[in-house]
């Protein structure tokens, strides 16, 4: 019975090394196409569609990762980027900068902000996770492992 009880301890540890990305976009289409494909990959994602709501959750839920968009109503990415460089103990967390906007001088002026990274939408897929790969750890999930040991997805 001890075994087990260590076992069913070291799966709720385990589960709690997982890394966070928040996803920030007020298309429900992005953030669910993050999702997507970051659904092979043992990370926890949490997809906010403002920016009020995601600065909310950069303190509730300490994201290992920010991907945000620009534009969007409600508190735009650059509020979000600026809260969270301004802040202590979310400054280090890495910002990718996900936009449609063209601006020429928009990537200097948001790495002068503390954005990590910089994306112009449409992104491909594998661009995308390249850019998160810089900042943190995407273990893929094991499926057959998964199932194995009685977890269903």
């Amino acid at each position: 019975m001890k075994t087990q009880s260590r076992s069913m301890t070291n799966d709720f540890l385990e589960c709690d090394s997982r890394s966070t990305i928040l996803c920030v976009d007020d298309d429900p289409d992005i953030t669910h196409a993050i999702k997507t494909i970051l659904s092979n990959y043992d990370v926890d994602v949490i997809c906010d569609c403002c920016g009020r709501l995601g600065t909310w959750d950069v303190y509730q839920k300490s994201p290992d990762l920010i991907i945000t968009d620009l534009r969007m109503p409600d508190g735009d990415g650059q509020l979000l980027l600026e809260e969270v460089k301004c802040n202590t103990h979310t400054a280090s967390i890495p910002v990718i900068v996900l936009t449609g906007q063209r601006d020429s001088h928009l990537p200097g002026q948001l790495k002068n902000l503390g954005a990590s990274s910089f994306l112009h939408k449409p992104v491909h897929y594998q661009t995308l996770l390249e850019e998160i790969k810089r900042f943190i750890s995407l273990p893929e999930l094991n499926w057959a492992s998964a199932n194995k040991n009685g977890v269903n997805y």
